[in-house]
């Protein structure tokens, strides 16, 4: 086998395994160029940035899925969403995110 087709094989073998899901899908490559937005994409960067990390916390629970990110004034974003679980009393989310980069709150509905 010839030595160039060795990176190429490589390359493949990834793909095929999924770790180079792009976006908002995870895997390594995901993660690396930008992560998971839930399904949100407008708003600004504050805005994506509550949206993954508030999106992250309730994949805990299950399959997540961000309906409405609200920025209240320049420090706090409200985050909205659904779960995807058994449980139907529990299958939504609200999340308060800090410009600084920490979950406030945390709720089940």
């Amino acid at each position: 086998m010839r030595k160039t087709l060795i990176p190429i094989a490589l390359a493949g073998t990834a793909m095929l395994g999924g770790c180079s899901t792009y976006g908002g899908g995870g895997g390594l490559l995901g993660d690396i160029f930008g992560g998971n937005d839930y399904g949100y994409s407008g708003g600004n960067d504050l805005e994506r940035r509550a949206a993954g990390a508030c999106g992250d916390e309730a994949s805990r629970y299950g399959r997540v899925q961000v309906d409405r990110v609200d920025q209240q004034d320049r420090d706090y974003v409200y985050v909205y969403g659904r779960i995807d679980n058994r449980d139907y009393n529990r299958d939504e989310f609200t999340c308060i995110y800090r410009a600084d980069g920490r979950i406030v709150d945390f709720n089940l509905r």
